[in-house]
């Protein structure tokens, strides 16, 4: 073995961890099974190796000979193994991997180590800039013809549920929520601050707003930000942190209480254990009302976490609607020099008081200004999710946008695309599509309307190889979703990813949200039965999915035990002997 690992690191996931398993099985044989695990330096290696159970307070590690071996965990912290477990089951205890990123022994920074340069190259550096600058700056105009060039620089949200894509601008921000989040962080007994707002109505840009500012007024200042998922072990002072993707990145995920809780926890622990350090939790409005009992008992001790909020919702707040009137005006009306383009028809107030009112104003805006020619659409029915929806049918219906459908239905079932992931040959065999991993081009005008590389890649400097491409917002993805469900549940039920189909679909006895759809109950059992050959976990059992298929089978074992009573007692009579007690009573 080298010393600096062969994975930048591990899945902490099921499905993620399957995943590698399945991408790295032609290298195990025998009883050998695939393993993530940390050395005792912290540097993460992918290996195959027996299993072995490792008793609870203990994490897995490997030695410098590739063998398993064992190192104390503080079982206090929640994400320390708790109880005894398989060594290939390790991905379930985060804290066993260590700082779990890509810079692995410096925190958020680079290893200063791997990052020496020598003043030579420094100056050969800097002549080659100078050298080019003049070049650079003759040819600038180029980028702004460049629609999809263009829309990857600048601002972008996907990954942490924002209002606005990598093509937006911030303008729809309000400055005095930014100055306001400002303001309290910088109060000494404010540590840390919740941004609340309507699915769409700049959560995201609001924080990150708040983050950079506040970090650029204390220069001496890091800042990060991670998913309530991926929250690491450890973290410097001086440090402003922006948490995201709380309860689901596409809608109420059910299944996550719990590990929100122990997000909750460590977000305690970090703030009572390091000093100085701020955090910006970033949620949607209703599943902070929904959950917000449970967040406040995980709070009760210590009320450094929601006590301080900022509510973006407008709340029928007329200075709000002039302010994104303004913005619709700018974004759409101003910009459009078609003298009989169906946009001339179209006003604030429609938009306003549409069907889709449970989706931020800006989102909205942002979404018709992106896809203006469904504008004609929109005046038909007032709800954006049902015109995107059919938007995707009509685009299948394109064949000169043959090639971006297909990837948008495989991004849309996978959840993502990563060119280092094995490639679902079958899925794409089974839909007849004809794009292959290597046919992927980022750049293609019509795909990136819809695609685009996840940001957080695109500033931690992700090569190539690993990058994810995702949809440019959330609510683009479950458009996307809707459509396919629409067209094929079964097909959605038997190869989108476990999380979108947790989060989106609930059985038909249920009342759906306005982002959920309702499945009948064989699209059900598809479900039940792929987690079923998955290894169904307890953490599902409350989930609406799954509680109706409990119920049958309690309900299904009643009849087999009435039905197994009433074979006794029929056979007995026709024997012309009378049941007996025993009988009876079994």
């Amino acid at each position: 073995m080298s010393q600096k690992g062969n994975v930048d690191f591990c899945p902490v996931s099921r499905e993620t961890w399957e995943e590698r398993a399945k991408a790295k099985s032609g290298d195990c044989g025998g009883q050998s099974v695939y393993h993530c695990l940390a050395d005792n330096e912290g540097w993460k290696w992918e290996r195959c190796v027996e299993k072995s159970r490792i008793k609870e307070g203990y994490c897995p590690i490997f030695t410098n000979k590739g063998f398993i071996d064992w190192k104390l965990c503080n079982t206090s912290i929640p994400t320390c193994p708790n109880v005894s477990y398989v060594s290939n089951e390790v991905y379930k205890y985060s804290h066993c991997f260590g700082n779990n990123s890509f810079h692995k022994q410096t925190g958020f920074g680079h290893n200063e180590n791997e990052n020496e340069i020598n003043v030579a190259t420094v100056i050969g550096i800097v002549c080659g800039l100078l050298a080019l600058a003049g070049v650079v700056m003759a040819f600038g105009f180029l980028r702004m013809r460049r629609r999809c060039k263009k829309s990857y620089s600048g601002e972008d949200n996907m990954d942490i549920q924002t209002l606005l894509s990598v093509r937006k601008s911030n303008e729809i921000v309000k400055e005095q929520n930014v100055h306001h989040g400002i303001a309290l962080l910088s109060r000494q007994k404010v540590r840390s601050i919740v941004v609340v707002g309507k699915f769409g109505n700049s959560v995201a840009s609001t924080s990150r707003g708040i983050l950079k500012k506040f970090q650029k007024k204390r220069n001496n200042w890091n800042s990060h930000e991670c998913r309530y998922t991926d929250i690491p072990n450890n973290v410097k002072e001086n440090t402003i942190m922006f948490v995201y993707g709380w309860f689901g990145m596409w809608n109420d995920d059910l299944c996550s209480v719990d590990r929100v809780r122990v997000a909750c926890q460590s977000l305690i622990r970090i703030l009572n254990e390091t000093n100085n350090v701020k955090l910006i939790i970033g949620m949607r409005s209703d599943l902070n009302k929904k959950y917000h009992e449970e967040l406040s008992e995980v709070d009760n001790q210590n009320r450094s976490l929601f006590h301080y909020e900022i509510n973006l919702d407008s709340g029928g707040d007329v200075g709000k609607d002039k302010e994104y009137s303004r913005y619709f005006k700018k974004k759409i009306k101003k910009p459009c020099k078609q003298r009989d383009c169906a946009c001339k028809s179209l006003n604030y107030e429609m938009i306003r008081d549409g069907e889709d009112t449970v989706v931020g104003m800006p989102l909205k805006i942002n979404v018709i200004k992106e896809y203006h020619e469904l504008i004609p659409q929109y005046l038909d029915n007032w709800d954006i999710l049902r015109v995107m929806r059919d938007h995707f049918t009509a685009l299948e219906n394109d064949r000169e946008k043959k090639y971006a459908y297909e990837w948008i239905v495989y991004i849309c079932l996978k959840g993502k695309f990563l060119r280092s992931d094995e490639f679902d040959t079958k899925l794409v065999r089974e839909m007849g599509f004809e794009i292959e991993q290597s046919s992927f081009n980022e750049e293609d005008k019509e795909l990136c309307r819809y695609i685009r590389m996840r940001n957080s890649d695109k500033l931690r400097n992700v090569p190539p190889e690993n990058a994810q491409f995702v949809f440019w917002h959330p609510f683009i993805y479950i458009c996307a979703f809707h459509f396919l469900f629409h067209k094929n549940p079964a097909l959605v039920m038997k190869q989108c990813n476990v999380d979108a189909i947790l989060q989106l679909v609930r059985p038909k006895e249920v009342t759906t949200s306005y982002f959920e759809v309702a499945a009948d109950d064989e699209c059900v059992m598809l479900f039940i039965e792929r987690m079923r050959s998955l290894g169904i976990k307890q953490e599902y059992a409350n989930h609406p999915l799954f509680q109706k298929m409990f119920t049958e089978m309690v309900a299904g074992a009643i009849r087999m035990e009435m039905f197994g009573m009433l074979n006794v007692i029929e056979k007995a009579f026709r024997e012309d002997i009378g049941p007996t007690m025993i009988e009876l009573n079994e």
